[in-house]
């Protein structure tokens, strides 16, 4: 019988030295203790005589799936936790090649996360509706700009309805400064719902949302003065929300929507580009297009929110969670025929320069939880055009490396 201090936690160190370390400096927090008869290496499932998950061979599966295709990424990443607690992790390659100052990618490296900032985002938004005494079926019209003109349909859109990306609105997944910039979403919503509210998914939804939740939290008593009919204001406020309310309760000081300093952020590249001598693409601040995109973590910041997330209720309480995973609230789609052990849950993220995934520049993430036996996990990489295990996307390959873990 084994006794487990779970919730793993960061140490308040700067930021910006975080990343000369070749491994973390982690703490544990004894938030509460779990009581297990399993080992380190193996998880009984919930059948008598049934088969046996291997967290050392989930991880070999993720490492050999990722390397399958003979084109290493340039720089990846991934963490392993078994109910809250790290368990596994290793970094390869690197941040920046040598064309760009060569440095090492490490567990600490920050990288733009992309669309996993969508679940992120979708914690707040559930935070906000419960202390406002609303769900995600109320309606959003209320919380809009004054300035904004509401086009057809828009005052029937729900919360829900932007969260599980089946609002209707006309909107693009590019040109993002355009699409999801202030000026943009207040477009959007002038245009109104023109299409099927059947599932699409648009950036613009969540993007809404750096708008709303200033909103939400400007009704609340003690909320900082915000003025929704202000980019500048609404932009920050959203930073400062999620800042306090999410990355403070789980202390991850200064997490955001900018880069690291120029000399040392990561770039991002295709897999190609170090036998070409490329140099990798610089993302820029995306304060004024987040809630769909654009926080920049480290893998072991990112690997900490799925932990308070899915075994505590710091971030969410039971309900909230509950919801969340119901309707996949900031989180990628069912894929049940690859659900196999339970149900999965987690939000991948991609930006890339075009199409293409063989010439494409750009960032891969992915974040999975597999709740049957308390298993999180995350891998990134800041590359595309990586030959993945038998041709497929990232969240897939997670999955198969898990599947392929029971014996």
């Amino acid at each position: 019988m084994k006794t487990l201090k779970t919730l793993f936690t960061l140490s308040n160190h700067n930021r910006f030295a975080k990343q000369l370390l070749s491994k973390p400096l982690i703490l544990f927090l004894s938030i509460f203790i779990l009581t297990s008869c399993e080992t380190d290496d193996t998880i009984n499932d919930l059948q008598t005589n049934g088969p046996v998950f291997d967290i050392n061979l989930f991880e070999q599966n993720i490492i050999n799936y990722v390397n399958s295709g003979g084109n290493t990424p340039v720089g990846w990443s991934y963490t392993i936790s078994k109910n809250g607690n790290l368990a596994r992790s290793n970094s390869y390659g690197q941040a920046r090649t040598a064309v760009d100052g060569v440095l090492d990618f490490t567990l600490d490296k920050e990288i733009n996360v992309a669309s996993v900032t969508k679940f992120y985002t979708a914690i707040a938004v559930m935070q906000l509706l419960e202390t406002n005494n609303l769900t995600i079926d109320d309606k959003i019209s209320e919380w809009l700009p004054s300035s904004w003109p509401q086009g057809p349909g828009v005052s029937d859109l729900t919360f829900k309805d932007l969260l599980t990306h089946r609002s209707g609105l006309e909107s693009s997944n590019n040109n993002f400064n355009t699409t999801l910039g202030y000026q943009g979403l207040a477009v959007c919503i002038r245009t109104g719902v023109i299409n099927s509210k059947n599932y699409n998914y648009l950036n613009v939804n969540f993007a809404l949302y750096r708008v709303l939740i200033p909103s939400l939290w400007s009704a609340l008593p003690n909320a900082p003065t915000i003025d929704i009919n202000s980019d500048t204001d609404t932009r920050s406020k959203y930073i400062q929300y999620m800042q306090q309310n999410i990355f403070d309760r789980i202390s991850l000081p200064d997490v955001g929507c900018s880069p690291e300093p120029e000399d040392i952020v990561t770039l991002y590249y295709n897999v190609n580009d170090i036998n070409t001598n490329a140099n990798g693409l610089v993302y820029s601040d995306w304060n004024n297009k987040a809630g769909g995109g654009g926080y920049y973590m480290t893998t072991i910041e990112m690997a900490k929110v799925i932990a308070f997330f899915e075994h505590s209720e710091i971030l969410v309480n039971q309900n909230q969670r509950a919801i969340m995973k119901l309707h996949r609230i900031g989180m990628d789609r069912a894929d049940l025929a690859d659900e196999i052990h339970g149900n999965y849950y987690g939000k991948g993220g991609s930006i890339g320069t075009n199409s293409n995934q063989t010439l494409s520049k750009g960032v891969l993430t992915q974040m999975v939880m597999f709740p049957i036996n308390g298993i999180d996990c995350v891998v990134v990489m800041n590359c595309r055009g990586v030959t993945l295990n038998n041709n497929t996307n990232l969240r897939q390959m997670i999955y198969d490396a898990y599947n392929n873990a029971w014996q």
